[in-house]
Parts: C-alpha cells; structure tokens; sequence
C-alpha cells in the first residue's frame, strides 16, 4: 500500500510543469549567482561554495540523467505536454536532438502560443543547424514574453539575425566606442543600457551557450569580450583580466584585441601611478620648504636667546 502511495505521488511530480525557465525551459537550471543586488563575477568562471562555475561546459549529471530516466520510465505517452517539453529540452542537452526538435514539433502543432514550447522549440532548432526557423520561433517568443531570461532574449535575437546575416558578431552589442585606450578613460561616456542589467544579461546568455559549446566558437568569444568591456568599464580593470583572457579563449581571432585591451589597462595604471608620484612631489616641494624655513627660524630664534644670555 505505501509503495503504491510513493509510486503515486512521484508519478504527480514528475508530471508537474518545472517550475524555472530557461532559454532551453526544462528543470535543470543553475541559478544566476548574485551578490548584494549585482552579479558575482568570481562564481562566472569559479568554483564557489562547493558549486561549479556558472558558465561550465556540458550538462551530463546524475540529477539531470535522473530526471530523464524518471520521465522515460513513465512512458512519454502518458506525459503532459508540459513535462514532455521538459523531456525533449533535457534530450536536447544530453541525447539525441533530433528526437528533442520532432517531440517540440509535435507539441507545437498543439500548443503554438505556448512560450516555453515556441523558445524550446527555436533554440533547438538554432542547435540542429536551422538558423532561419530558429529567428522567425526566437522572435515569436520574445513576443509573448519579452522579459524572460532577465529580459535577454533580445541578445539571442541578435545573435540568429547575423548567424543568417553577415556574420558581424561584434554589432551584437555595440557599446559605441571605436578607440578602446580614450573610452575606457572616458568621464561622459553613459551606456546605451544601464550597465549591471547588461551585464546580467549577458552573462545569462553566455550561461546557455556555454553549456552547449565548448571552445573555440566566435559568437561565445564575442560576448564574453562585451561582458569583460563593461566590466572594465563599470567595474574595474582587474576584474576584466579574466574575462578577456576568456574571450580569447573562444575566440582565437580575438589574440590582438585581446592584447590591446591589456596593454592599453596596464598604460594607464602606469600614467596613474606615474601622476601620482609627480603629483607627490609637486605637493612634497612646498611642505619641504616649509619646513626648512621653520628649522631655519627656530634656530635663528635658539641663537638669539643664546646671545642675549651670554650678554647677561
């Protein structure tokens, strides 16, 4: 009887719609790794209390292989269509994506006003290779719910419209600037985008790709170059290092811009550093001569007490 009551019960889980999304809008999901309000950079590319990066390559592990088995073992027939769309977002991930991309098929036939179906169905047709079928389902998404994904879906837009456009990855996100050394010095300079939003929505996207993608791959490289930028830009240079080198990691075109963004952070610590001891000197110069004019008067003042005595 109790077998029968947990059989029961776990079979009403497992049914149950997931509760998070995500660009692939199944169960398995990382949360975001905040700090005070903004997002945690070190837990991007770290481990952190005992937990992976955020942005890590691959997806097989036994809590997701677990899920899939259970949702296996009940028979995909007997599924509702929330959790086969779960189903077919974890095949994506860890099995065969043709069969994810013909059960999202069928399920959008049924279901076509559907956001998770229409975002699940869109990105795995961007990861079999269908670019324009994954534009025109991305962009309906959006459509139906433009603030999902911390509102960044807008960056998967940009990046299906140049994968089947010229291919100029660097317009993704255009920060607006042409001379990195003058810009990053730059006082009046004010994002088009409010900087943390950005930086959370980038590094959300990258978080997807990231899974799917191991390096090197231009689009990953691109957008981690962006997200070291602001980084540089609204945060500080040291903390952007990382993230460059990153950048270069993927995108191996990326070597000399790389390296002139260090080189251009390290020359202005240098000009920093240097007006700095200037500016001690300059400062240092008066507070010297005022104390020699002060050393100089008091001895003046010791000598004539001395003279006056010995006249006495």
């Amino acid at each position: 009887m109790m077998r029968h009551i947990l059989s029961s019960v776990l079979f009403i889980v497992l049914l149950a719609p997931p509760s998070v999304l995500a660009c692939l809008n199944d169960s398995h999901r990382t949360l975001m790794p905040f700090v005070d309000n903004k997002i945690d950079l070190q837990a991007l590319l770290n481990k952190k209390d005992g937990e992976p990066p955020y942005w890590k390559y691959g997806f097989i592990d036994e809590e997701i292989m677990s899920r899939k088995d259970s949702l296996f073992r009940i028979g995909l027939d007997k599924l509702n269509y929330q959790s086969l769309s779960d189903y077919a977002s974890i095949v994506l991930r860890v099995g065969d994506k043709a069969e994810g991309v013909k059960i999202l098929e069928g399920l959008y036939t049924k279901h076509p006003n559907d956001y998770s179906i229409v975002a699940n169905l869109g990105t795995a047709y961007e990861l079999t290779g269908n670019d324009e079928k994954a534009l025109e389902l991305i962009r309906k998404a959006v459509a139906i719910n433009p603030n999902s994904h911390y509102n960044s879906e807008w960056i998967h837009v940009r990046i299906l419209e140049e994968k089947v456009g010229k291919k100029q990855y660097d317009k993704i996100i255009e920060l607006g600037f042409t001379d990195y050394s003058k810009w990053i010095v730059d006082k009046q300079y004010v994002f088009v985008r409010n900087a943390d939003s950005l930086k959370v929505q980038i590094a959300y996207q990258l978080h997807e790709r990231i899974g799917f993608i191991a390096p090197p791959d231009d689009i990953v490289g691109q957008l981690l170059l962006n997200f070291a930028d602001i980084v540089a830009k609204s945060d500080s240079r040291d903390e952007a290092i990382p993230f460059y080198e990153e950048a270069q990691r993927y995108g191996a075109s990326l070597e000399k811009t790389v390296a002139a963004r260090k080189k251009a952070i390290r020359e202005e610590k240098e000009e920093v550093s240097g007006t700095f001891r200037w500016a001690s000197m300059v400062w240092a110069l008066p507070l010297l001569a005022f104390f020699a004019i002060l050393f100089a008067w008091m001895r003046t003042i010791k000598r004539n007490k001395q003279a006056e005595q010995e006249r006495r």
